[in-house]
């Protein structure tokens, strides 16, 4: 929303850089499971290269969690992290409400395919929107110093893609989940 009222009252980043100097960087977390579904982690990788956030997934092997974090200006992380939060109870409330309309044989490919269609629709939404105008696909890009500091400290992080097996895509069940993506509000 913050981009968006950005481009309807044509702002840059330096005319909000001269309002207030954001040199606060650090780190929101996301979340933290004991098994963390594939969907959140690509949720959270979606929602991150969005909002101008490094996204890091941690493995604390000894307490056997795994965390989902966001590193960038604090501002930004923790509207991520909030951001996030919205999304993951908006598509539990959803596939709860899809849970009785579907035969239990079914269940487990149509889950994967509507969530696999949600996160697509997510990020064409969010392309669609940073393509609206040059400037504000600058807006959206992490900033340099977040890298920097990312860098300095937490040294040279891998690249993760996730990967999803699904036996049957269901399309019906994809294109739902695309359809509620483009259409969902998930912070008022």
């Amino acid at each position: 929303m913050a981009q968006r009222l950005m481009v309807k009252h044509n702002l840059s980043m330096s005319d909000l850089a001269t309002a207030k100097p954001q040199n606060n960087i650090g780190e929101a977390l996301g979340t933290w499971e004991y098994r963390l579904p594939w969907w959140q982690e690509k949720l959270a990788a979606i929602l991150g290269a969005n909002f101008r956030c490094r996204t890091i997934r941690e493995r604390k092997r000894e307490e056997g969690i795994t965390r989902i974090k966001f590193f960038g200006y604090h501002s930004d992380a923790e509207l991520c992290s909030k951001v996030y939060e919205g999304a993951i109870l908006y598509l539990k409330y959803r596939l709860k409400r899809l849970l009785p309309t579907i035969p239990k044989a079914h269940w487990i490919n149509y889950k994967k395919s509507y969530l696999l269609g949600f996160l697509e629709g997510l990020d064409q939404r969010f392309k669609e929107q940073s393509q609206s105008t040059e400037e504000f696909s600058l807006m959206v890009q992490v900033p340099a110093e977040v890298l920097e500091e990312q860098a300095r400290q937490m040294g040279n992080l891998k690249n993760r893609t996730v990967k999803v097996q699904l036996q049957e895509m269901d399309v019906e069940a994809f294109y739902q989940g695309l359809t509620h993506a483009k259409t969902s509000k998930l912070m008022s």
